[in-house]
């Protein structure tokens, strides 16, 4: 009989430290991963976004290799509709200056670039935010397995509660 109640104690103990420890560590760890893959894709986005405005960056060859054609097309104004609203919110935007653009640095800074500025900044904030990304799985991962060995030991600890308490219902 206390050996059941000690059973019972410690499934109880290790369904609390899951459920109020071990989850909340997952969400959390799984919540971080996800913040950093949306502002990777943010980057990326604005990586596109600005190499076709410069055409010396884009990965496509230009039809024309003139540099006074592709200077005049930076001169240019440009018209654009621009999120303002997680992609729920459009506003059409003229943008007279296109040789330079604000870039979100982090901790609420934007810093005023040249394009070729932005593309090199934005190459090595995504592979910052890469290897950021790296340690956010790995963390993840980590605590998953904590997870599932926490429910392997309590599934052996109810196996074991409902033997004890099978063996003492035979000898009485």
């Amino acid at each position: 009989m206390a050996a059941t109640n000690e059973l019972r104690g410690k499934i109880t103990e290790y369904g609390n430290f899951i459920s109020r420890t071990l989850q909340p560590q997952l969400q959390t760890a799984v919540e971080a991963r996800e913040e950093i893959e949306a502002e990777i894709s943010q980057y990326a986005q604005l990586q596109s976004k600005l190499r076709l405005i410069d055409p010396k960056k884009s990965p496509l060859p230009s039809s024309s290799s003139s540099s006074s054609s592709s200077s005049s097309s930076l001169d240019a104004s440009i018209n654009a509709l621009v999120d303002i609203g997680h992609a729920a919110v459009y506003c059409n935007v003229d943008i007279p200056n296109p040789r330079t653009v604000y870039v979100s640095v982090g901790f609420g800074f934007h810093v005023e670039m040249t394009l070729q500025e932005a593309l090199a900044f934005i190459d090595k904030r995504i592979v910052y935010l890469e290897s950021v990304l790296a340690h956010r799985i790995e963390v993840a991962a980590t605590v998953a397995k904590d997870v599932e060995k926490a429910l392997e030991l309590l599934e052996e600890l109810g196996d074991e509660l409902a033997e004890t308490e099978g063996v003492s219902k035979r000898n009485n």
